[in-house]
């Protein structure tokens, strides 16, 4: 009988690749639901999903939609938005298998890896770099010892052998391949010879004799002629059939593992039996096990035509293991929920002193009930308010955690209705959900923190909209609980704490640069550290613009100083810092670039205050420091001045120093804002506000001469961007034909700004 709720699902299994799933999905005793028809999954999910029945187990499968870890821990989170009542998740489908086990035992081709424990492996040269994660819980820990006895490892075999069996009859892709299974010495790499000189491929001409083709890679043993006497084993033809069950640990890593070299060394240094690239995403998310079929030896020697068999045998492994497994009974209504989006970022670095300041604040008997994290979009605000999450949770495992995404009143919405849902909390329409989570928080004894990640809108939180109230109305108050935000906007986190405020800053140079070497796949890239602080120096010590470049590195597989030659110019420096990239602990529909970031940041800047975006788009048009503030035209209220640049303050794009109150532009801040006026073909437009302006301050007659200097250095940096629109101004005219109106007024506009400037200059 199909259940009513998601929440009746226990069992999840995950799936990198269509084959591995389709496996899985023909072992259903009973499919009740496809791509989230009846079981409508929640809001910010991308997930899709199969659900079904395998034994006496309602199960979830899940399709990834690509190999990796990243890829993995994303799916998995995903998943524990939607089906809170997950006790399980099995990692089931192909890998690399070691050719021994620890035990010394041949793994063949065929058969299955089961993990004990999960070792993240990267590559930084000829080494690896490796992480071994912790112990699978207790329940799992039985489940394993259980099947390890010798009665239930020869029901367990029989089982697998029974359901191989059925695959087989079902559909004949899932049978035997019929060809030999080879293990070849761990030196001997599957490339074109000698006796292929008429190639010109890297496996010949190569700087490398490791190097191999895509070609090589490929073909088959028999076609690059893989000689005989390099092969270490041969199953023997009578055995074939025979699949074996072999537990361990189990190396997961960002790459297909195809270096014998290199597996060899992984195996001796860790034990491990198997190589494959998803299991350490979902390890850090949910109680899970990694059960893979051998589909090669994890070294150059690849072959596809044993995938299907090694994908069955996996299935047939996991639903044989399911047998053995008891689930827990279902949590009751007082137990402990931590409800995190994301996977603890093994990236974190840095931040002692506002961790330990968030720490001591949230443990003090009576310390604050509401604190806020602000900074600049893009200095790691999400991480921090993340790594405190899993602190808390793992000092306290009784306070429930409630993540909530603030970026827009659906999304809270969606979260309050998911966490009521956990919590049993009943409700009869959408718009009660926020009223009704309110009071329970405020009546229970249990602790709790909410965490509001983006709390950037302040009509959102004040004014709400005509439909909707403030979320301010709904927010609880218990001597038991707290409430945290993320902001970029300082001022609003004084409004939403009244005082307790953390303000984050860049990291140090030295965090900045471990940030980009554990981001970078080939740690070589970093050719020396002088270099790699240079860059980040440049990219301004932001967490997201260093992992942003280290996306564009690895994307691309160039180094360090490669990337450096692309900064220098404005043009490409714009795009680099514009173009998307993957990164943990970021929402599916979320903007990551850095720029973009901060465009949206100027658009709340444009729509809550015009003042403020009219004094940032001044401010971009001149050079990036010391810019007087008697440059900004002043309004009849000071006030509203002094609000407008508090906002810009705010949000971290200027700093005001004390004394002779120059202005100065954060400089990646700097070069968004102009490439924003481009955007909104408003640079020219302010170019000439900002000239006339400058004309303005500069005819004062109590300008002093230390600002006078400051003003005809920030003349000179308009007037040679003056000179760069005009041309191109006078280019834009010339494909036009016969030119336009518009053309003609940024042209006259043009003039009028230089002629300005010439005769400050002059002056």
């Amino acid at each position: 009988m199909r259940p009513r709720t998601r929440d009746a699902f226990t069992i999840a299994i995950i799936c990198a690749l269509p084959l591995e799933a389709d496996a899985l999905e023909a072992l259903f005793d009973e499919t009740y639901d496809r791509l989230c028809k009846y079981y409508v999954k929640q809001q910010g999910d991308a997930n899709w999903y199969v659900n079904g029945r395998v034994g006496k187990h309602n199960v979830v499968l899940c399709y990834m939609p690509g190999m990796g870890k990243i890829s993995a821990a994303s799916v998995a989170s995903n998943l524990r938005i939607s089906y809170t009542g997950v006790q399980l998740a099995l990692v089931v489908g192909i890998c690399g298998g070691a050719p021994k086990s620890s035990k010394s035992q041949d793994i063949f081709l065929g058969d299955v890896v089961v993990s004990d424990s999960v070792v993240t492996y990267e590559f930084d040269g000829e080494h690896s770099i490796h992480d071994r994660h912790g112990r699978p819980s207790r329940e799992i820990r039985t489940l394993l010892g259980r099947v390890g006895t010798p009665s239930t490892q020869a029901g367990l075999q029989s089982q697998l052998l029974h359901y191989l069996e059925v695959l087989n009859q079902n559909e004949k892709r899932w049978d035997h391949p019929g060809i030999e299974d080879v293990l070849f010495e761990s030196s001997h790499l599957h490339k074109h010879r000698e006796h292929d000189s008429d190639l010109e491929c890297c496996c010949l001409k190569g700087s490398s004799p490791d190097e191999i083709c895509e070609n090589a890679l490929e073909s088959d043993c028999d076609s690059l002629s893989c000689g005989k006497s390099t092969v270490m084993r041969i199953r023997n033809p009578s055995e074939a059939n025979k699949v074996s069950i072999h537990v361990g640990p189990v190396a997961s890593g960002n790459t297909v593992m195809k270096s014998g070299k290199q597996r060899d060394n992984i195996i001796k240094r860790d034990k491990v039996i198997g190589f494959e690239m998803e299991g350490a995403g979902v390890w850090e998310c949910l109680p899970s096990l990694v059960i893979k079929g051998v589909c090669d030896y994890a070294d150059s020697h690849k072959n596809k035509l044993w995938q299907a068999y090694a994908a069955a045998t996996a299935a047939s492994t996991a639903k044989a293991f399911l047998e053995h497994w008891t689930p827990q009974a279902q949590e009751s209504d007082n137990t402990y929920r931590f409800m995190v989006p994301f996977s603890r970022n093994p990236r974190f670095l840095g931040r002692k002193d506002e961790i330990q300041h968030l720490w001591s604040l949230l443990s003090a008997p009576e310390g604050p009930r509401r604190l806020a994290i602000s900074g600049l979009g893009g200095i790691g605000k999400t991480q921090i308010a993340l790594e405190l999450a899993y602190l808390m949770h793992e000092h306290d495992a009784e306070c429930s955690v409630f993540w909530i995404p603030s970026t827009s009143d659906e999304a809270i919405e969606q979260a309050c209705i998911a966490i009521a849902q956990q919590l049993g909390i009943q409700y009869t329409k959408p718009d009660e959900v926020k009223e009704r989570l309110k009071e329970y928080l405020c009546q229970t004894s249990e602790e709790w923190v909410l965490i509001f990640d983006g709390a950037d809108d302040m009509d959102m939180w004040m004014n709400g909209s005509g439909t909707t109230a403030p979320l301010g109305d709904f927010l609880p108050s218990n001597r038991h609980g707290h409430i945290i935000y993320t902001t970029r906007n300082r001022k609003s986190a004084v409004k939403l704490t009244s005082r307790d405020v953390i303000h984050v800053r860049e990291l140090d140079e030295q965090a900045g640069v471990e940030l980009l070497e554990k981001s970078l796949i080939q740690q070589d890239l970093v050719e020396d550290k002088d270099t790699a602080t240079y860059l980040v120096k440049w990219l301004a010590l932001l967490p997201q613009a260093i992992t942003q470049a280290a996306a564009t590195m690895n994307e691309n597989e160039i180094g360090v100083y490669d990337y450096l030659m692309l900064l220098h110019e404005e043009e490409d420096l714009v795009k680099l810092l514009s173009e998307y990239f993957q990164a943990d602990g970021r929402y599916e529909d979320s903007v990551n670039p850095i720029f973009l970031t901060w465009f949206a940041s100027f658009r709340q800047i444009e729509k809550r205050d015009p003042l403020a975006s009219e004094y940032l788009s001044l401010l971009a048009c001149l050079g990036q420091q010391s810019i007087p503030e008697s440059f900004l035209p002043r309004p009849v209220s000071r006030k509203k001045m002094i609000e407008a640049l508090g906002l810009l303050k705010g949000y971290s794009f200027i700093t005001i120093r004390p004394g002779d109150r120059c202005i100065t532009l954060h400089r990646l801040v700097h070069l968004a804002a102009r490439h924003w006026l481009r955007s909104q073909d408003r640079m020219e437009l302010y170019t000439h506000k900002a000239a006339e302006r400058l004309s303005e301050a500069m005819n004062n007659g109590h300008i002093n001469e230390k600002h006078r200097r400051k003003y005809v250095q920030h003349a000179e940096f308009l007037l040679h961007g003056l000179h760069v629109m005009a041309v191109q101004a006078q280019w834009n005219m010339r494909i036009r034909s016969g030119g336009d109106e518009r053309g003609a007024e940024e042209e006259e506009l043009l003039v009028q700004g230089t002629d300005t400037l010439s005769h400050i200059l002059e002056s």
